[in-house]
């Protein structure tokens, strides 16, 4: 075989997830071992191309062959250039192993050997070391410590989980992109064991190279993907995942994630697990929830909540309709409606005479229905409800509760009839059913079933949120990103004293306090004469943040007489305290019904970040914010401030205004927009307090200090 050293272009993704040959480095004739297992699964489940068992003890034998298949000594031996590579040897060995994928001219590596970053500093230096000669070669690596790739399509399956063999597989709509190896099949499991197909299931491992954002982006331009699941520790490359996500919108293709290390003791366990360290889980969740991405809390729910996306019915709203032949069902579907924010719809006059012609007497023709003992023996009412219900167009959703079945009810027709008003009518159902027979019934029409009341209305709630986040985040800009070249730490920046700091966020275009700068009681009379009493004054120095530890803020100066005396007091700490002296500021003191605290900083993975929450003194304790990656839009800020716990109290209560929270959002918006056109120059932002009255009247900040990254103040 030719030589091919020379410096190549990488090969697609998508491409590399369906080679046409694939090479095995520490082939085995065992199939229960890891370099046996892909041999074995690609020659049972339909694999077209070429596999070449790569093992030089087994070469030598008498009988070079692997599971009847010809067996090579190494990749220059092959007859011609392997797409991918699958790599099942020592982890010492594998630099040695990239230089031959590299020499042979192959396009892709999935490295099944451990050892490197996940185990800490030179396990680290070693994966770099592959990276880096891997990408001079044009050659992409999905691992190390990564149990495989695989593409039920195609047959090739270059992963060794067992799952494969307990789980039949079967090409189907749902894609799977793991760091975990583990956590990929046991997502992938649950799902066969409801029925539904997997076209790829991809674990990405310590991702030294090719990383989940990267797979799920290649695998969002399948047109056979309808669902996309993914779980991940880190959020390494959230630019690229963000990309994905703007795919897989225009497609209408929902991703359902979860992201690992929600608590401290799960981030210190994610470190170690495949060297990730994970980032701040609130920003996470609200880069996922800018970027229409569901976010669920574990490997059952990714495989329990991605039926109810597969059969592409989508919600116009929040609606519910409830039918179930148990009352008790039929109540704790009505709360478990409203504790996932759907609400259960209430029929209007035509609606309610459209069901009373086909409900017998006995049955009442309210939300939710309890249609009792009806269906016994009368399975076409089931039907005909379900038709009556659709044909008024005011359900946007359908949870129907079976808890027992037996004799005298027709299963095979209820999922029948079932299935058949999902496709013709649009409309989602999700179906609660205790018994395994029941269940299979209804998954046999395509139809998804949940084992409570509870699971099928949260799979509805989810199912609405995706269309409400999909069409918020296909009107969002995608996010700035981190500036490159720009410091990210504290040491490199400095802080700006309060004036400077006020003076550059007015002129961004955010609401400050009116202020004056003073450095002589002239200035004090002249300030109150302007701003009115009472006013506020505090010490400016770039030395001081906290200023009221060191009795440097004086409150409800009722007029000139008492500012004079604050004036002077203050001047007199400044002097003792021997720090730079910025003169007093004299400021107007507002009122309000809130004080919130607004910042914003530059995060090393997710680049500008706003922050809102309720402020004073107790900011740290009460921990009631919430986080938006910059740039968002008006209605994304709206949104994160709702999620506040304080938010109830902005409405209109008691004779009281609402909290303009127009405002009050397009605040944040022109925050966020400054961070990013700021490239990086401005480390952080903290405003706190910012007062808030209720209505038509825009925020104030009233205290802030800018930091800015590489400059002396």
């Amino acid at each position: 075989m030719a030589d091919t050293k020379e410096q190549k272009e990488p090969a697609s993704l998508l491409s590399l997830l369906a080679p046409r040959s694939v090479a095995v480095l520490g082939a085995s004739d065992n199939p229960i071992k890891a370099g046996g297992r892909p041999i074995d699964y690609m020659q049972r489940h339909g694999y077209g191309g070429r596999i070449y068992p790569v093992n030089p003890k087994r070469a030598e034998s008498k009988r070079a062959e692997i599971q009847g298949l010809a067996a090579y000594p190494d990749l220059a031996a092959l007859p011609d250039s392997p797409e991918v590579v699958i790599i099942s040897v020592a982890g010492t060995e594998a630099e040695q192993a990239i230089e031959q994928c590299i020499a042979v001219g192959a396009k892709g590596a999935v490295i099944y050997s451990s050892g490197f970053a996940e185990l800490g500093e030179a396990g680290a230096a070693q994966q770099q070391r592959l990276v880096a000669r891997a990408r001079a070669g044009g050659l992409r690596l999905f691992g190390p410590n990564t149990q495989g790739v695989a593409n039920f399509a195609t047959g090739a399956v270059l992963h060794f989980s067992t799952m494969i063999n307990e789980e039949a597989p079967q090409d189907g709509p749902v894609a799977i992109v793991s760091q975990s190896g583990a956590g990929s099949s046991i997502v992938y499991g649950g799902l066969r064991r409801k029925g539904i197909g997997v076209r790829y299931m991809v674990a990405t491992g310590n991702e030294a190279d090719v990383t989940a954002a990267e797979t799920l982006r290649a695998i969002a331009e399948d047109d056979a993907v309808r669902v996309m699941l993914l779980y991940v520790e880190s959020l390494r490359d959230p630019d690229v995942l963000a990309q994905a996500a703007r795919i897989a919108h225009a497609r209408d293709v929902p991703i359902l994630a979860v992201k690992a290390g929600r608590t401290r003791a799960g981030q210190l366990t994610a470190s170690s697990h495949t060297g990730a360290m994970a980032g701040e889980d609130a920003l996470a969740d609200a880069f996922l929830r800018q970027h229409g991405i569901l976010r669920v809390n574990d490997f059952r729910e990714l495989s329990e909540f991605a039926q109810i996306f597969a059969g592409g019915q989508r919600p116009r709203g929040r609606k519910v309709v409830a039918i179930s032949n148990s009352g008790a069902t039929c109540v704790l579907a009505a709360d478990a409606a409203e504790s996932h924010g759907l609400d259960l719809c209430q029929f209007d006059e035509p609606g309610t005479a459209a069901l009373r012609a086909v409900l017998p007497g006995y049955v009442s023709a309210r939300n939710p229905i309890d249609m009792t003992t009806a269906l016994l023996g009368q399975p076409q009412i089931y039907g005909q409800t379900l038709d009556a219900v659709a044909a008024q167009r005011q359900a946007d959703l359908i949870f129907v509760g079976f808890p027992i079945g037996g004799e005298g009810y027709d299963f095979d027709d209820f999922s029948a009839q079932t299935g058949r008003f999902a496709s013709a009518s649009g409309v989602p159902v999700a179906v609660s059913a205790n018994q395994e027979w029941v269940a299979q019934a209804f998954r046999a029409q395509g139809v998804p079933v949940f084992d409570s009341e509870r699971s099928a209305m949260q799979a509805l709630a989810l199912l609405a949120e995706y269309g409400e986040r999909r069409e918020a985040a296909q009107a969002a800009p995608l996010p700035a990103g981190v500036p490159a070249g720009v410091p990210t730490h504290a040491a490199s920046a400095h802080a700006l004293d309060e004036v400077r700091s006020l003076a550059e966020l007015a002129a961004a275009g955010l609401p400050v306090v009116a202020h004056r700068l003073c450095h002589s009681a002239d200035d004090v009379r002249r300030a109150v004469a302007e701003l009115g009493a009472p006013v506020v004054a505090k010490g400016v120095s770039p030395d001081i943040t906290h200023k009221s530890e060191h009795g440097l803020v004086k409150l409800n100066l009722s007029g000139e007489a008492a500012a004079v005396a604050a004036f002077d007091e203050i001047d007199q700490i400044l002097r003792r305290m021997e720090v730079r002296h910025g003169g007093v500021l004299l400021a107007r003191q507002q009122r309000g019904a809130f004080e919130l605290a607004v910042g914003a900083h530059i995060d090393p993975a997710y680049g500008p970040v706003v922050m809102v929450g309720q402020g004073g003194v107790l900011v740290e304790a009460l921990q009631d914010v919430q986080f938006l990656v910059a740039p968002f839009t008006a209605s994304q800020a709206r949104e994160a401030i709702g999620r506040l716990r304080i938010a109830p109290a902005f409405a209109a209560l008691r004779g009281m205004e609402a909290v303009d929270l127009d405002q009050l959002a397009g605040m944040l918006v022109r925050l966020g927009d400054w961070m990013v056109a700021a490239g990086g120059t401005v480390h952080s932002v903290d405003a706190n307090p910012v007062i808030v009255a209720r209505g038509a009247v825009a925020p104030v900040l009233v205290d802030a200090v800018v930091i800015r990254a590489g400059e002396t103040a």
